[in-house]
């Protein structure tokens, strides 16, 4: 069977997962792993180029770095001006429908990339408007809305019960008291199954599968081909989640490719936000049997979001659009899960579990020669593969490079190394992030000390660059003060042993800085792909 028409496209994109999930066979992800049998690939040492949700997506789908668009913060988003895979396969004839969150367009340039934009759907918000109303009355709820929207709400705001009301449905209230140790862990724990089905994610899931069912009956002559992005919110923090899940992994037998805790001389040698997240977030005083509890739940959202995944795959197949759809999987960056004795995540923490992300891609028609691949890939190489695949040419220029004869079995070899980058200068105020208004603020809260720190002492999120081979990985920081890295991968997968102060290896730090340098002249920036002049 041949397509006859550009074929549709699937990308589904949880936020925070660990690319481990998918190699650990221990971890319940049938439909995402399932792919395997049916055509699809997938990419064992795939990475982002950024630990945090904005800057890694928009790099992904620009094709970018982050120093070549200043894209570092959670607030530098696309622009009008930025070229991007959307507006390309938009202007190409897709119709491209956005289900889910945002943490990629500036809202100004929205309307150039997206055909159809989609969020919380109008029947859940109206289900979460009726009952606050009933409690309330209209004009406090109307009040209560308006402030979340804006982030305006102060701690005074936050006790209020109609607010509580709206950031319990989309966030989760902190079910520790201010001074249990886990109230700033980010664990929550079990979700009630009526709390559960509130859940955004199935609201988006819901939503996507209307779409494929309307997309299927449509008439052909009426129809383009589709880009379906569904951005979903799980296993991002907080760790919560419902039965089954919440009870699927023993505890006991769980089992991390990176280690609970460290010895305290290596701890020592760790940059200065491992440590202070460490004891600040109070994580110091867990036991490796609590921080394995963390890791049991997250893993439990990990399943969770393969079950949502399966829905769409189900719906693809009933309506006959399977095989007419590039499928791909993929996440914007990893979590540390418990893992280091940390959790969450850190602008400028290059861990292979913050950057080591899935990558599953199914191309209907192809027949692969293998179903795994260990080439080293970055997450920008799926702009331009995706783009081949569809057999779109395009002038603007990038520095992804296209997967598709590694799919094909053409070649073997994909990546020598790959890097990351992220962290802020003093002089950039408007890439830190926003401080809470306290630590008790619902919905926010948790990130208050996180974001306090990150203030109080800049040269924790300093500007930072990783280079990574499949053996070495090298972590340079901007700050004089900072404590630099160097891991032996190849005899430390871990990360556990920080080589870069050892005498013995200051020769390979020094080839690995030479072939970064040569890699940042190569890429210091990115003309706009126009020649045309103005003026």
């Amino acid at each position: 069977m041949k397509l006859t028409q550009r074929p549709n496209i699937l990308i589904f994109i949880p936020d925070e997962m660990r690319g481990e999930v998918i190699t650990n066979t221990s971890i319940q992800m049938p439909n995402v792993r399932g792919l395997q049998d049916d055509g699809g690939i997938i990419f064992t040492h795939n990475f982002s180029v950024n630990p945090v949700c904005a800057p890694s997506r928009i790099c992904t789908f620009t094709g970018q770095f982050p120093h070549n668009g200043g894209h570092r913060s959670l607030y530098q988003l696309l622009r009008p001006r930025e070229e991007n895979l959307f507006h390309i396969l938009k202007q190409e004839g897709y119709e491209v429908v956005w289900i889910g969150r945002n943490d990629l367009f500036h809202e100004n340039s929205i309307r150039e990339s997206i055909s159809k934009r989609k969020s919380v759907s109008k029947h859940t918000i109206i289900k979460i408007i009726k009952e606050g109303m009933k409690k309330f009355g209209i004009v406090k709820i109307i009040k209560a809305i308006h402030k979340i929207r804006k982030m305006e709400y102060s701690q005074n705001d936050a006790d209020k019960p109609e607010i509580q009301h709206l950031l319990n449905t989309f966030f989760g209230l902190n079910p520790h008291s201010t001074d249990s140790k886990w109230f700033n862990s980010f664990y929550f724990g079990k979700v009630s199954s009526e709390k559960a089905k509130e859940s955004i994610d199935i609201d988006y899931v819901n939503q996507a599968v209307k779409y494929l069912e309307h997309y299927a009956k449509t008439p052909k002559k009426s129809k383009k081909p589709f880009c379906l992005y569904i951005a979903i919110n799980n296993p991002h923090p907080p760790y919560q989640v419902e039965e089954p899940y919440f009870s699927m992994y023993d505890r006991s037998k769980i089992r991390s490719p990176y280690p609970f805790s460290l010895e305290e001389e290596e701890r020592k040698k760790k940059p200065l936000y491992a440590n202070r997240m460490h004891t600040l977030y109070r994580l110091n005083e867990f036991s490796e049997e609590e921080l394995r509890e963390v890791l049991a739940v997250y893993y439990g959202m990990c399943t969770k979001v393969d079950h949502l995944f399966g829905q769409i795959l189900k719906k693809l197949k009933e309506t006959g659009l399977y095989d007419s759809t590039i499928i791909n999987f993929f996440a914007d960056h990893g979590d540390y899960a418990g893992s280091y004795g940390l959790t969450e995540k850190w602008p400028t923490g290059m861990e292979d579990a913050l950057l080591n992300v899935p990558l599953v891609v199914r191309v209907p028609m192809m027949a692969p020669k293998t179903s795994v691949l260990h080439a080293l890939t970055q997450t920008i190489d799926v702009f331009p593969t995706i783009l081949e695949i569809v057999g779109i040419e395009h002038p603007y220029t990038h520095f992804g490079k296209s997967l598709l004869p590694i799919l094909k079995g053409e070649k073997e070899f994909h990546r020598e190394s790959i890097h990351a980058e992220g962290g802020y200068d003093v002089r950039e105020p408007q890439a830190f992030e926003i401080i809470p208004q306290s630590p008790s603020t619902p919905g926010m809260g948790i990130y208050y000390i996180k974001t306090k720190t990150q203030r109080e002492n800049p040269t924790i999120v300093c500007r930072t660059a990783m280079w990574r081979t499949s053996r070495w990985k090298l972590t340079l920081r901007s700050h004089p003060d900072a404590i630099e890295e160097l891991y032996d991968l190849e005899n430390d997968p871990g990360e556990t042993i920080n080589l870069f102060y050892n005498s013995k290896y200051q020769e390979i730090i020094r080839e690995l800085k030479e072939d970064m340098l040569q890699w940042y002249i190569r890429t210091s920036d990115n003309p706009y792909y126009q020649q045309k002049r103005e003026g």
